[in-house]
């Protein structure tokens, strides 16, 4: 009860007496047609405003008739409309349904919470959702909080700014750039020659990322949850820009071979030192924002130098599949390669678009198979995947998590902390804290 409290006296001080009091005596309803008839005892309902109900609705993008037929939510009409007050465990229910802590719904009126700052750049035509889901706002939070986090650590350790962060201007040749940015990271400029696969590179990309100080979340979920998927649709990654701790979030629920040009494009950002979130529609492949622009330039040199590709293409478009051809040589997906003959005006915008939609198609027939694999394994008791201890460092960041590790060992940070900042039980932290150390011996 008393968590429930703070948490409304944290969303912006409401009265105390009041809210102990609905708190502890909730709301009686005095219409007889709603008073127990059987019971000896009337149920106690809160006195919750209408306003909050579907201000928490619309926050968290859902609709009344898709919670209306789960338990404790079939009367969620009746409260909309003011007829019937919901019980604690109905209003605990809607209040986890809509990802909304229980104290704000005990309010006189919804808070007045800022959404991030960072700007959201769309390039799908349906511009209907301007404004961030829950689940994309909720994520961006984690992220800065630990980014706040980890900036004051480092300071008080004594580390020193990144000189890159910021280097970069828009107008800036996107070569020289994207040239800074393997020197950086420790890339030759034929780094991928020696993997066989895109996705071995796109791994090692992952490690070097790390290894220069950038923070790296890739996660298709928020926080640990897997009831709050992120959706690709919306965005496929987001930067925020520091110079001590940039943090980079890629949404892996995309495509496997779009992430490598997400992963790019986000670098891009930190060099120009700009903090976004962006849905690369199509990979972005004809965006009419100059920032994003210059990015999408610099993460295609970055991945697939203008020059060699030109240098190559006659050889490549007399294969079969000229995409697969450039795939090989530069270690990056078929969707990227095609992507950079679009670039270097070596096939024509409808040429991508058409190849962009069949290879879309194929991803969502594989993804459907898929589903119906891991649907009949778990039907069958097997288990799908890598275990949560594998995943979870990399949704968080191994670098962070490694660095939170740390803090801990130093008696820098609480153990409690530790797990609020990481979204993890203490069990878990531990298995995944001895996991970190013993790679580090």
């Amino acid at each position: 009860m008393y968590s429930y409290l703070f948490l409304a006296f944290f969303a912006g001080g409401t009265d105390t007496y009041v809210l102990f009091n609905r708190l502890v005596h909730g709301y009686k309803m005095r219409d007889s047609e709603h008073k127990p008839t059987t019971s000896r005892h009337h149920s106690i309902r809160f006195d919750v405003k209408e306003s909050l109900l579907h201000w928490a609705l619309e926050r968290s993008g859902k609709s009344p008739d898709e919670l209306s037929n789960r338990q404790h939510m079939r009367k969620i009409d009746d409260w909309l409309a003011g007829t019937v007050k919901p019980t604690r465990p109905q209003l605990e229910a809607f209040a986890e349904a809509t990802y909304t802590p229980f104290g704000y719904l005990l309010l006189s009126e919804p808070p007045h919470k800022q959404p991030s700052t960072i700007p959201h750049f769309r390039t799908m035509e349906d511009t209907k959702s301007l404004k961030r889901s829950i689940n994309l706002e909720d994520a961006i939070k984690i992220t800065q909080r630990r980014q706040e986090w980890v900036r004051d650590y480092l300071l008080e350790s004594g580390a020193s700014p990144l000189e890159f962060v910021g280097s970069s201007k828009i107008d800036d040749d996107p070569i020289d750039v994207a040239n800074k940015i393997r020197a950086e990271l420790g890339l030759a400029q034929d780094w991928t020659a020696k993997y066989r696969q895109w996705n071995s590179a796109q791994k090692y990309l992952q490690e070097q990322i790390e290894e220069s100080r950038i923070f790296l979340s890739v996660s298709n979920m928020v926080q640990h949850n897997p009831r709050r998927l992120l959706n690709s649709e919306e965005f496929r990654g987001f930067v925020l820009v520091d110079d001590y701790a940039p943090f980079v979030f890629v949404n892996s629920n995309d495509i496997g071979g779009a992430q490598m040009f997400t992963l790019a494009h986000e670098l891009a950002h930190v060099w120009l030192g700009e903090s976004a979130s962006f849905d690369l529609h199509r990979l972005a492949s004809h965006p009419d924002i100059q920032l994003e622009l210059t990015c999408n330039r610099i993460a295609a040199e970055f991945l697939v130098p203008s020059k060699e590709l030109l240098m190559h293409w006659s050889r490549f478009a007399e294969r079969p599949n000229p995409y697969a051809a450039i795939s090989g040589h530069f270690k990056v997906s078929k969707i990227v390669a095609a992507r950079r003959a679009l670039d270097t005006k070596c096939i024509l915008q409808n040429e991508f678009d058409t190849f962009y939609d069949e290879y879309m198609q194929q991803v969502r027939n594989k993804q459907q198979e898929l589903k119906r694999q891991q649907k009949l394994k778990r039907e069958q008791g097997e288990k799908n995947g890598p275990s949560f201890y594998v995943t979870a460092p990399l949704r968080i960041s191994r670098r962070f998590m490694q660095t939170v590790c740390t803090a801990v060992g130093e008696n820098k940070l609480l153990y409690r902390e530790a797990y609020s900042l990481t979204g993890l039980q203490s069990e878990t932290f531990d298995v995944i804290k001895d996991n970190v150390e013993s790679i580090r011996r």
